[in-house]
């Protein structure tokens, strides 16, 4: 199965007073069409960055040093101009932030978000049309009262009902790929349940492909088809979910499964000591490339 997004041998770095501070060491990943890849890692670990640069954003800093090749769809992103780059965003790639209510603009309403949304894909949708289509995206994220969300400000709404609407804008437009940055974490856990069944259902219905970005991996394991676990700016290990949870090859994957909380009565577990085994080559399970 071909990729529809590859990331190959990419490098970065931020120039500052004395020097370059290398943040991605080539690291390398694929996603093909319809797939739900996870990105694991411990905060600071290059996980965010990564979609960033996926995205197209930090090719236009200048302090920012890339290196490597970021293919989509066959087209390499970092040759892309500017405003070839601009017109992905929003069309053939979405992304879901962190905070829900923070990434929406308080000072417009849902519908007016909604509607810039719409017209990044066609500009000459007209108020009608953006209000159906608003309406249909709302409803399949199960509110049941569009109107009066999209009338509202994104204050006036709790952070489980944003969620839901950062989710509609995102698959608003059919996105060939999503990218979810750690989506529901600022929510308690029944309405993370809920944003992660809407996305699965969402994206199987759409035939959209993802790219979860997350540290939880409780959440992983019910979420992704393939993971790839990633250190300090080195992917370490790869593989499909279940051969990697039931089998994990790499210290700082049975490190990260090790700091999961269970509910034993045992106490605390025990995390393996770190050693040479963290900075060694990556470990594949195999499994689609």
């Amino acid at each position: 199965m071909s990729a529809l997004l590859s990331i190959s041998d990419l490098h970065l770095g931020f120039k500052g007073l004395s020097g370059i501070n290398n943040v991605l060491h080539g690291i390398s990943l694929n996603i093909a069409q319809g797939e739900r890849v996870a990105l694991v890692g411990e905060s600071g670990s290059g996980k965010s960055v990564t979609a960033r640069i996926v995205l197209g954003l930090l090719q236009e800093t200048r302090s920012a040093r890339i290196s490597g090749a970021v293919k989509f769809d066959g087209n390499d992103i970092s040759a892309m101009n500017p405003k070839a780059r601009a017109a992905l965003r929003g069309t053939d790639m979405s992304m879901i932030f962190q905070d829900p209510t923070s990434s929406l603009n308080p000072a417009f309403t849902i519908g007016r978000q909604f509607t810039e949304v719409l017209r990044r894909r066609d500009p000459s949708m007209g108020a009608d049309a953006c209000q159906e289509r608003a309406t249909k995206m709302l409803g399949e994220v199960s509110i049941l009262d569009p109107n009066r969300v999209l009338n509202a400000y994104a204050f006036q709404l709790s952070g489980g009902m944003n969620q839901r609407v950062m989710i509609a804008m995102a698959l608003a437009n059919r996105p060939k790929l999503l990218l979810a940055d750690e989506p529901g974490t600022a929510l308690d856990v029944s309405v993370q349940a809920q944003t992660l069944t809407l996305m699965r259902n969402l994206v199987a219905d759409h035939g959209t492909a993802v790219l979860f970005i997350s540290h939880n991996l409780g959440v992983v394991r019910e979420f992704a088809d393939r993971v790839y676990v990633i250190y300090r700016g080195n992917i370490v290990e790869d593989g499909p979910t279940q051969a990697l949870f039931s089998d994990p090859r790499h210290a700082y994957t049975r490190a990260l499964m090790s700091a999961v909380p269970r509910i034993t009565g045992a106490g605390l577990p025990e995390v393996p000591e770190v050693s040479e085994d963290f900075f060694a080559p990556q470990i594949s399970h195999g499994g689609v490339a």
